[in-house]
């Protein structure tokens, strides 16, 4: 469960991300400098299954993924694989064409329906969508809310959390972020910053692309809580770049 928004911004762009997670499910650990494949990244790592739920890499590509819940007519797989270590599989690729190109590529089938978020440099944002049989792609170039996702009254929490961030007009850095701490229309599992007896938004993760430099800005905790935010860098590489469509 997870709430992911961006802005983009001349050589670059900010995404702000929330992860919602049950209380029972193991601490994640923070995020750290790591590399695969001669490709240096930054990313925390889930608790349970050692994947990923965000990562940047060092070509400013940086990949969020999503549970999807409650997909019509879906039967999960016996043993399912898991989807944060799909992300850190793709993490290596240098544009967000390579990724695209390399998750059509990829067998899905055991996979878990999510959506997964795939923002680069001066280009648009693209989503891709696998209900368990189909994978579709759409692509943003406005700034604002890019995706959102609960496991407990989805449609309801998604129509509240797209209000919030459609009546923020400029969209600013500062606008979202207070957005990703907010606990409008009240403190619960409507809010942004949501809070469950069962769950809550335990993390909250800020990426920042320039063209020199790539930093993940990160608190283990709700940011309701403004816990400050430990940042970690990496020089940017360069990439091929593809144009905005």
């Amino acid at each position: 469960m997870c709430t992911v928004s961006w802005l983009p911004t001349p050589g670059g762009y900010s995404l702000c991300c929330n992860r919602d997670e049950r209380f029972t499910r193991a601490p994640a650990l923070p995020p750290a400098v790591r590399e695969q494949r001669g490709v240096a990244y930054i990313a925390p790592l889930d608790g349970d299954f050692g994947g990923s739920w965000l990562a940047v890499n060092s070509f400013g590509l940086t990949l969020s993924l999503l549970n999807r819940y409650r997909v019509e007519g879906y039967v999960a797989p016996a043993a399912p694989l898991s989807r944060g270590l799909l992300l850190l599989d793709l993490i290596v690729s240098p544009t967000a064409a390579d990724t695209i190109a390399t998750l059509q590529r990829t067998d899905l089938r055991q996979v878990q329906p999510f959506t997964l978020i795939i923002v680069a440099p001066d280009t648009a944002a693209h989503l891709a969508r696998w209900d368990g049989e189909r994978l579709v792609f759409s692509t943003t170039i406005a700034p604002g809310l890019l995706a959102t996702s609960s496991a407990v009254s989805e449609p309801e929490v998604a129509e509240s959390r797209i209000a919030r961030f459609a009546s923020l007009v400029p969209v600013t850095q500062e606008g979202l972020e207070a957005l990703h701490r907010s606990h409008l229309p009240e403190r619960g599992r409507l809010s942004i910053c949501m809070h469950r007896t069962d769950a809550e938004t335990q993390s909250y993760s800020r990426v920042s692309v320039t063209s020199r430099q790539v930093t993940l800005s990160h608190t283990g905790s709700s940011p309701c809580r403004e816990v400050p935010l430990v940042a970690l860098n990496i020089p940017r590489r360069t990439a091929t770049i593809e144009p905005v469509r």
